[in-house]
């Protein structure tokens, strides 16, 4: 039997708020392209008939239908007769609401959320919090629309095709690699090698992924920011020979730089939180915090001296950056930077580590921050050790870009960016001091 108590009203009013809020931006979805097709009179008929079922399958009948979908399963108990007869009801009803109203430009969207409305009722029941978590992720879904339709026409068949590949990678590949390490010092595990790889190229997708979104006119505050979630690298080496060519874009140069040297760090600390654990991001946030907060305000002191941040007759240069191949080969460099690690650690202790990173840091930061950051978990490497050993890859990477940027962007370019790189490295330096 049914008891009426507080909790139970509670409930229900929750399946009432879940269905109100897929409800009400259906709603108003209907009511803006009502508004839309009134401007166009040989649409009015269709525009007409698609409001009238918007009215039907709105704010009000999505509540009705979590409620129904809630009721169903607390009337019915653990019998599963009554859910399903409510939920065959309900996609009854719809169906014959839609071919009454369907017209050329409808779609199934409203339906679809239709239907799973009572469905959400009856998972309030046995998980309120993914109840609410699916509802979210459904409206949010719902209210995407106009956000795809400006995206999908930016896209090229060769970003749809990377982005499979790099579902397929997390989703099929990396579950069948073996777990087993290969090498004597216990650090090269290919399903390891495969999360560290499918991970940079996640989070480097996702910036490209945001500078494809946002186009080719660009200030140099985005250059940097966006740049840097793919490449500080990239943006140094570009921006370097724009200025070369353009001695005008000097400041916006410089900025777009010394951000996406930012980025950079909060990127090694993302890396290392996800690879190296709670262990190891602690004591780094520290050291990058004093790099990040250092290059911020660098920035603006040279906004502030009058360096107009417009950049907008061409982009950086960012490729798709997921490729198997691609990946595959980023893949083996891993792999060859855990094995050095290692085996320098192996053979001359903490200093040929030290030794290692410094050597792989001039190319990239971001290979010795995931292998020293999987030695903290695999093999116990002490997160002081490894935390020294990043900030020694940052150090030897900001040298490498001040260098290229003075030969490549000229004295006047490098020199600047130099001493605010440096500025930047010796906070890092000074903060790891003050920590071991």
């Amino acid at each position: 039997m049914l008891t009426l108590d507080l909790s139970t009203l509670k409930e229900a009013g929750m399946a009432v708020a879940l269905g109100l809020m897929m409800g009400l931006e259906r709603e108003r979805s209907g009511f803006e392209r009502s508004q839309e097709s009134r401007e166009e009179p040989h649409h009015r008929r269709e525009s007409d008939q698609a409001e009238g079922l918007r009215g039907s399958l709105g704010a009000r009948t999505f509540a009705l239908l979590t409620l129904l979908g809630w009721v169903s399963v607390k009337v019915g108990g653990t019998g599963l007769a009554l859910p399903i007869a409510v939920q065959a009801f309900a996609a009854l009803l719809i169906g014959l609401f839609y071919f009454q109203t369907s017209s050329a430009e409808r779609g199934l969207t409203t339906e679809i959320a239709a239907l799973a409305a009572p469905l959400l009722g009856m998972l309030l029941t046995r998980d309120a919090l993914l109840a609410v978590a699916v509802t979210v992720i459904v409206t949010l879904l719902l209210l995407s629309k106009p956000w795809f339709r400006a995206w999908i026409p930016r896209l090229h068949r060769e970003d749809l095709t990377a982005a499979m590949q790099l579902l397929i990678v997390f989703a099929i590949l990396l579950p069948l690699l073996p777990s087993k390490t290969l090498d004597p010092w216990g650090v090269l595990s290919p399903q390891k090698v495969g999360w560290m790889v499918a991970l940079v190229a996640a989070v480097d997708f996702m910036g490209y992924a945001l500078n494809r979104t946002l186009g080719s006119s660009r200030g140099a505050v985005m250059t940097g920011l966006v740049g840097g979630m793919v490449s500080s690298t990239i943006v140094a080496v570009t921006m370097s020979r724009r200025v070369k060519a353009d001695p005008s874009l000097r400041g916006p140069g410089q900025v777009a730089v010394m951000l996406a040297c930012a980025v950079m760090g909060v990127r090694v600390a993302l890396l290392a939180g996800v690879v190296g654990g709670i262990d190891l991001l602690r004591p780094l946030l520290a050291p990058l915090a004093a790099m990040v907060v250092t290059l911020l305000a660098a920035t603006w002191w040279i906004l502030r001296s009058g360096a107009a941040p417009t950049i907008d007759t061409e982009e950086v240069p960012v490729r798709n950056p997921f490729h198997l191949k691609r990946a595959l080969a980023w893949g083996l460099a891993l792999a060859a930077v855990l094995l050095v690690s290692a085996a320098a650690r192996a053979g001359f202790g903490d200093r040929g580590l030290m030794m290692a990173a410094g050597l792989s840091g001039l190319a990239d930061v971001v290979a010795i921050t995931l292998a020293v950051s999987s030695q903290v978990r695999s093999v116990g490497l002490p997160a002081a050790t490894a935390v020294l050993a990043i900030v020694l890859a940052i150090g030897a990477n900001t040298l490498a870009k001040a260098g290229f940027a003075w030969i490549s962007g000229g004295r006047a370019f490098g020199l600047r960016l130099a001493v605010m790189l440096a500025l930047s490295f010796g906070a890092t330096l000074a903060v790891t001091a003050l920590q071991f």
